[in-house]
């Protein structure tokens, strides 16, 4: 069995605080006739990591072996002490349920994931219980019968989980739910929430714009009437920076190697020209940086579109459910791209999670499989 912290990169498709969120006690903007009604409360989502190829994107299955050994109670402590508050814990839905016939838990893939949350919670760690069907799986959900199993097998998790304390578990609905997008997804998911708030009516829940999970999404949006929702984003731009040397995203990022950030437009010629062999990937890197997509201002835009957003529609709590440098990428640039992300959430009261807890994003050193304290550093969880 491969460790847990070999760095495998996830085989998954990529294109694209501290106070306010801390106990979420949350609201979003409500009509008046609710106004007495449960305020959700759910867990810290300060500082947060994904738990990555345990639940979901698993190399080797989901057996008892992997699903016990993968990350284990002392995995789980580390995190703790290291001054995480949650951790986002992904699931493939078609190890958890049925693939076929009625709607139904795998009673033993979900006996262990009760487990796992109980081990977690007893590390005083809360969870973001992720629903994360890999790739083209997802295309089932288009379909009217993929849909209905897919609110099926939510209503069903729900009443497993529902004695789970509000202040330990929260539910992230669909992880990046590309192709499902725009008011199609929009109305699927206010379906999600209703089939779970109907079993478990306090239930702190994260929600997306659908697609990739962008900003940019988001803020087109009309947010829902519902108590207890926490908007997501994911934020990984630019993309030929933080997934430069990759093998499972987009193959102009495959290719580009060495690439520092921030880097000023006028510098264009010279980094696409070190960065990139192709011509025409030159040529798309170089548009790129002469537009400033490689500087901390083009980096703040979309999150000032965001809070303003929020704002304007109640104060709407915001979580940055995954942001990440992938370990091809210089070292300390890596770093500068975390640390301004990091103070970038927590000026605007936001919550993250890292993806992830491995080395392949740079969180463990891949030579002594400890936490790596540059990183820790840079998501201010060590003095400077």
């Amino acid at each position: 069995m491969k460790n847990r912290f070999d760095g495998k990169a996830p085989s998954i498709d990529r294109r694209c605080a501290l106070g306010t969120l801390a106990g979420l006690a949350l609201t979003a903007s409500m009509p008046a006739s609710r106004a007495s009604d449960p305020k959700p409360r759910g867990p810290d989502l300060s500082r947060g990591i994904n738990l990555s190829h345990w639940f979901a994107q698993s190399q080797e299955g989901y057996g008892a072996d992997h699903l016990t050994r993968f990350i284990t109670r002392p995995d789980i402590a580390r995190l703790a002490a290291a001054g995480f508050t949650h951790v986002r814990l992904g699931f493939e839905p078609d190890a958890v349920f049925a693939q076929s016939g009625k709607p139904a838990l795998d009673e033993t893939v979900s006996a262990h994931l009760n487990e796992a949350i109980a081990m977690i919670a007893s590390q005083k760690l809360g969870i973001v219980l992720d629903m994360h069907p890999v790739g083209a799986s997802k295309e089932r959900y288009l379909k009217s019968e993929g849909a209905e199993r897919l609110v099926a097998n939510w209503r069903l998790l729900a009443r497993r989980l529902v004695s789970v304390p509000q202040d330990q578990l929260a539910f992230d609905i669909l992880n990046e739910p590309e192709p499902l997008k725009g008011e199609a997804w929009w109305s699927l998911q206010e379906r999600l929430v209703k089939a779970i708030r109907g079993v478990d009516p306090t239930r702190a829940l994260i929600v997306n714009a659908g697609g990739w999970s962008g900003a940019d999404d988001l803020v087109l949006l009309t947010p829902y009437r519902y108590d207890g929702l926490i908007y997501t984003i994911h934020h990984y731009g630019p993309l030929l920076f933080t997934h430069q040397g990759t093998d499972w995203t987009w193959q102009v990022a495959e290719r580009v190697h060495g690439l520092t950030w921030p880097i000023a437009p006028d510098l264009a010629d010279r980094a696409s020209a070190t960065a990139v062999s192709s011509p025409s990937d030159r040529a798309i890197l170089r548009d790129q940086i002469t537009k400033g997509q490689f500087t901390e201002a083009f980096l703040l835009a979309p999150f000032e579109q965001l809070a303003a957003w929020s704002s304007r529609h109640g104060k709407l709590p915001i979580y940055v459910g995954e942001f990440g440098v992938y370990r091809n990428a210089p070292h300390d640039a890596r770093l500068r791209w975390l640390a301004a992300s990091r103070q970038a959430f927590a000026d605007r009261g936001w919550g993250w999670a890292h993806w992830d807890n491995s080395a392949a994003f740079g969180l463990v050193s891949a030579d002594t499989g400890q936490f790596d304290r540059a990183t820790l550093r840079a998501f201010g969880m060590l003095p400077a």
